[in-house]
């Protein structure tokens, strides 16, 4: 018989091993890594943490799924948004039976959670800049909410009336011996621009300070050279899980994150965010320990879709965030 509960602190073990049997599954062999130390310091010690949001399945005592939800914060990220919110996460262990009925009784448990704390809106993943959990466990920057090769997650979905929201990219660089290219626009920009590297920009919000907190960051701001004004800004988030014996059949391993690329207007389609953005790239590659770098962007974005090719980078995924009204 298949019961659903909240979570509760004997739990850590049971969404580890969830975790890991549900990368048998898809693409979702390209997650990162889960340790007792990443659950505790990413989830568990986010102070907006609510036990209540993690739900999981069992059937005979043995836990075949889980499912976590979470608010969302305020447009100005100073508190938490009552009535909008995300499914972070969905796995069910892909040797049960019945994968389906598991999956669609974890998102209605879901879903009466989230009604009874009065949120209005649900979104399938977790679209930019509200991401709260799971950063860069889907490689890059952010969660990439469902890969396109788990169907039957994307049907469970539609079939609970959730409309696609975000078409989503994750795109991938290799840092060693990497060299970016040089055009034209790059050249110029050379002798007309300062940038400067931060290793330890401030958080902007009070979302960001919880979310983000156990994280390293690289800001770099490229300034006019003739007037010290800035034109561009480019943040990176860097991170370096510690994996086990017991991990080392995921491979794959991120080190850094594209989070944040800013022009000013004035400089757009110019070769400013390509400059600026080569310049943090090699900041990078001198560090030594940075090996790869990732990117998750809106599947249809106009700007950074040629930005991440002319720098030689590769799409190796894509995703779906849904949403529904409730």
């Amino acid at each position: 018989m298949l019961t659903i509960r909240p979570y509760r602190n004997e739990d850590p073990p049971r969404l580890l091993s969830l975790w890991k049997k549900s990368q048998q599954q898809g693409t979702r062999t390209r997650l990162m890594p889960f340790s007792m130390n990443t659950l505790q310091m990413q989830m568990l010690g986010i102070p907006f943490f609510d036990r209540r949001s993690i739900l999981v399945a069992f059937e005979n005592q043995e836990p075949v799924g889980y499912i976590h939800t979470t608010l969302a914060p305020t447009a100005d990220g100073l508190n938490l948004n009552r009535r909008s919110a995300h499914i972070c996460f969905l796995c069910v262990d892909p040797i049960y039976q019945d994968l389906w009925g598991v999956a669609r009784a974890l998102l209605r448990a879901g879903e009466q959670y989230l009604a009874q704390q009065g949120v209005e809106e649900i979104y399938g993943g977790s679209p930019r800049p509200s991401a709260p959990f799971y950063i860069g466990f889907y490689g890059g920057s952010e969660p990439i909410a469902l890969f396109d090769s788990d169907q039957y997650l994307i049907q469970v979905f539609l079939e609970a009336g959730y409309q696609i929201f975000k078409n989503t990219a994750r795109f991938h660089l290799d840092l060693s011996d990497y060299i970016p290219p040089m055009t034209s626009a790059m050249v110029q920009w050379h002798s007309r621009l300062d940038v400067e590297f931060n290793e330890m920009p401030k958080p902007k919000t009070w979302w960001e300070a919880c979310a983000y907190a156990n994280f390293e960051w690289i800001e770099a701001t490229a300034f006019l050279s003739s007037l010290h004004r800035p034109v561009a800004r480019i943040r990176v988030r860097i991170a370096n899980p510690d994996v086990d014996d017991s991990q080392v059949l995921y491979g794959g391993t991120w080190d850094a994150g594209l989070m944040d690329v800013r022009v000013h207007p004035d400089f757009y389609r110019q070769g400013v965010a390509a400059y600026t953005l080569a310049e943090m790239l090699r900041y990078l590659v001198g560090k030594n320990q940075i090996r790869q770098i990732e990117a998750h962007i809106d599947e249809d974005s106009a700007l950074m879709y040629p930005l991440l090719r002319s720098l030689l980078w590769s799409q190796i995924d894509t995703g779906k965030i849904f949403r529904k009204e409730i």
